[in-house]
């Protein structure tokens, strides 16, 4: 009964000193904020009083550079710090399909990224003047991502850009802590299931054991895929290959810009439905040669039968005369 009371009290002072480890690690990473903030002070000209206020000196730091170095090298090292997932979308075209999809694949290796969804749709074999499109979904490093995307406004037409952020610090560092405060509450059980001897503490401890070390793995799962997010930006392509580009968006519109636009595309629109029925009667000329032979001899077959009939519809008209005639003669005699 004393082991088993032992044994308990144990389990709750083990429980007690992860939920101080975990506190500790949430104060650990505050104090690794503060660090980051007044080292990168101390680098850019502010000198830290260590003196308590009570004293008559004052805790705040005190100015000995430049107030512009302070402020970026600060933000450069918060944002080192922050987690933050980055997604961007572009809509582009393009009159070289084939040239653009090798500039994109080359410059993706060239910034050790990778492809995660690529789909190109080619041309069909019954319409060789169809126009291809593709998306691509590309994972840039996250410190490469905005070369990746000038890349793509020097070499294609950008319809649009949408981007979304989104800062998972608090999450991430919650994750880790939690993480943090079950590894040690792991060690101290193995120290006692190294000095324990009963059956009962052992299946307890054990128990406990392979509960943490599922969340571990689901912590460690989850830390793994935020790092990947965080560390490479997320760039998705959707390309269309065209004849004719767009207009810039950024371009005044004026009334005659309109007309000639409008006229244009008017024009364009009927030599290529010129250009689209020549290319089909070409195409089709065989069968259009043997629709017009069988037209043809239908017509000269039923031609001929209508003049048969009609020769025969006369032939019997004459001979009913004729005989009406030859008995209207023997009446008379």
């Amino acid at each position: 009964m004393r082991k088993s009371r032992y044994a308990a009290a144990l389990i709750i002072a083990v429980l007690c000193m992860a939920t101080l480890a975990a506190c500790s690690a949430k104060n650990d990473e505050s104090a690794a904020y503060d660090y980051a903030y007044k080292t990168s002070s101390i680098e850019a000209g502010y000198d830290y009083d260590t003196k308590d206020s009570d004293n008559g000196s004052s805790s705040a730091p005190q100015y000995t550079g430049n107030s512009v170095a302070l402020a970026s090298t600060v933000r450069n090292t918060m944002t080192d710090m922050e987690k933050i997932i980055r997604n961007i979308s572009m809509n582009i075209e393009t009159k070289e399909f084939d040239k653009l999809v090798g500039i994109i694949e080359d410059e993706i290796a060239n910034l050790e990224g990778y492809v995660e969804i690529s789909n190109i749709t080619g041309r069909r074999y019954s319409n060789n003047d169809s126009l291809r499109r593709g998306n691509i979904i590309a994972r840039i490093p996250k410190d490469k991502a905005d070369l990746f995307i000038d890349t793509i406004y020097d070499n294609a037409n950008v319809i649009n850009k949408s981007e979304s952020i989104k800062n998972i610090s608090l999450e991430y560092y919650d994750i880790e802590s939690h993480k943090k405060a079950l590894e040690i509450e792991q060690e101290r059980l193995f120290e006692l299931l190294e000095k324990t001897d009963t059956v009962e503490e052992i299946i307890s401890l054990e128990s406990r054991l392979s509960s943490i070390r599922y969340e571990l793995s689901q912590y460690e799962t989850q830390l793994r895929t935020y790092d990947n997010k965080v560390d490479y930006s997320t760039i998705a392509l959707e390309i269309e290959e065209v004849e004719r580009m767009s207009p810039a968006a950024e371009e005044k519109v004026t009334v005659w810009k309109r007309i000639s636009t409008g006229f244009s595309n008017t024009m364009y629109r009927l030599g290529k439905g010129f250009q689209n029925f020549f290319i089909w009667f070409v195409i089709n000329l065989p069968y259009l040669l043997i629709l017009g032979a069988v037209t043809t001899a239908a017509i000269i077959v039923t031609h001929r039968y209508i003049v048969k009939m009609n020769r025969k519809k006369n032939n019997k008209n004459v001979s009913g005369k004729l005989d009406a005639s030859n008995k209207f003669d023997e009446t008379d005699k």
